[in-house]
């Protein structure tokens, strides 16, 4: 198989002028609903993900009872548990990764999502639901390291741009849903009725096909060829073929080495901008604010219940983020985190001052009640515009393919150890000191990550995962 030296060889050779051949996947023909309909195909797998992540919000106030009558510090473990089983797990299914292929990366995902439900579904104890908690944690590892990846390998510049953000929006979907079912059923008929949604994701992605990208480094050009005709629905795809074949390569004849994330200035600076962007995300709260979101809501008391609080938090994180990936494309990745850091933290402030009144003063704040939901609906809003949408797009559009399994083992071990961490921190300081002073720390936090995210997130809006690996070594077309 040529490399793009030899590509270029043989053009000139030919009498063809490289300047004037297409140099972004955006200018080749092709259709965007196939494409969309691959993004959205994989992104319910997340939808499972969101329902397993966020199963604790309506179970905790349960499972506080009879008959389980399990204390918060235990249950506090259910939160912590998934992030320190994806540190186990990212080094298998990042590997896995280049050697099976995204698909079924992807699609094993879906396996460990209905062993995870029906262990809650049959649990008696807290040694069951920790061990379930434990396989989502394995589920976790495989998806955040596969469907980034399947994405930005499926999709032009234009249709990552604009639907990129698909797993974020359908994982909250699930989020609202395991909330609102949750709230309302049982532990187990809760998960039965949850354990739906792999089996149909299992059903639908079987037809979807893997990326082109993943058959170029196999050396298998004509599953390649057929993988982009299905993608862009049109028969003609050389030329696309020809681009994606020769960045392929010369990615992967670069070095790819776990030293070389380190060594090679591009993909050192993928890894910064990858972690901290996703470390800011994280420090904005957002985690902890989904898996406790009844639990805090029932300590803010007021008119509506925890369970209506926490469906209207969730559905409007689900809501919001239909929207956000315009937004953040019109403003642009940096812009985007930015703002979004800004105004979280002007809201976090907001519930920081109310829960400090409520805990601290003698100041009755009861008629007010109603202030921490439109509090946290600011947050929403301002989350899905930039906090939401754009760490998860970078993780999928920085790392050239070369070394893109072991960066992503890299990412989510951090993200991991932060989830868990901030998991267990948040209900360390709510237990001993109250609500307000964790709402302060991630208020301080995402001032903080506004100011880096000026300085550190670049803009990948429109451009090839070629053309991003270029910028990153300081190449200027």
């Amino acid at each position: 198989m040529k490399g793009p030296v030899e590509i270029m060889k043989d053009n000139i050779a030919n009498g063809v002028d490289d300047k004037k051949q297409p140099d972004k996947i955006t200018r080749f023909p092709g259709k965007t609903w196939p494409q969309v309909c691959a993004i959205f195909t994989a992104s319910i797998a997340f939808m499972a993900a969101g329902t397993l992540f966020t199963w604790p919000s309506p179970a905790i106030p349960k499972l506080l009872l009879p008959p389980y009558n399990i204390t918060i510090d235990q249950a506090s473990y259910l939160t912590v548990i998934p992030p320190l089983a994806m540190i186990v797990g990212t080094p298998l299914f990042c590997i896995l990764l280049d050697k099976i292929g995204r698909k079924k990366n992807l699609i094993i995902m879906g396996c460990i999502h209905i062993v995870a439900w029906l262990l809650i579904a049959f649990a008696n104890n807290i040694y069951i639901f920790y061990l379930s908690r434990v396989v989502t944690g394995f589920g976790d590892a495989c998806g955040f390291a596969t469907l980034p990846a399947y994405i930005a390998e499926s999709a032009t510049p234009v249709v990552r741009g604009l639907y990129g953000n698909m797993m974020m929006i359908i994982m909250f979907f699930g989020q609202f849903l395991v909330n609102c079912i949750g709230y309302y059923c049982p532990i187990r008929t809760t998960a039965l009725i949850m354990i739906s949604i792999p089996v149909l994701f299992l059903i639908i992605f079987h037809f979807m096909p893997e990326t082109p990208y993943y058959y170029i480094m196999k050396n298998d050009e004509e599953n390649a060829r057929i993988s982009l005709q299905k993608l862009r629905r049109i028969k003609d795809v050389e030329m696309e073929l020809k681009q994606i074949t020769a960045d392929v390569q010369r990615q992967m004849s670069e070095s790819s080495n776990y030293a070389d994330l380190w060594k090679i200035k591009s993909n050192r600076m993928a890894l910064f901008v990858a972690n901290i962007s996703r470390i800011i995300q994280q420090f904005g709260g957002i985690s902890a604010l989904v898996v406790y979101t009844q639990f805090i809501f029932e300590q803010a008391g007021g008119d509506l219940s925890s369970g209506a609080s926490a469906m209207i938090f969730t559905g409007m994180l689900a809501t919001a983020n239909i929207f956000a990936n315009v937004i953040s494309d019109k403003l642009g990745r940096k812009r985007s985190m930015v703002v979004s850091c800004f105004f979280c933290g002007i809201a976090l402030l907001s519930e920081t001052i109310f829960f400090y009144l409520q805990d601290n003063t003698d100041l009755d704040v009861s008629r007010a009640g109603w202030f921490p939901v439109v509090g946290l609906a600011v947050y929403v809003l301002s989350f899905v515009c930039g906090l939401g949408v754009v760490p998860t797009l970078l993780l999928g559009e920085l790392f050239s393919t070369g070394i893109r399994s072991k960066a992503a083992m890299v990412t989510n071990i951090v993200f991991a150890v932060t989830l868990s961490g901030l998991n267990k921190l948040f209900q360390y300081l709510l237990t001993s000191f109250g609500l307000w002073i964790p709402f302060l720390f991630f208020t301080i936090c995402l001032f903080i990550g506004s100011i880096a995210s000026f300085f550190i997130i670049p803009d990948t809006k429109g451009k090839t995962l070629e053309e991003i690996q270029q910028m990153l070594k300081g190449n200027r077309k």
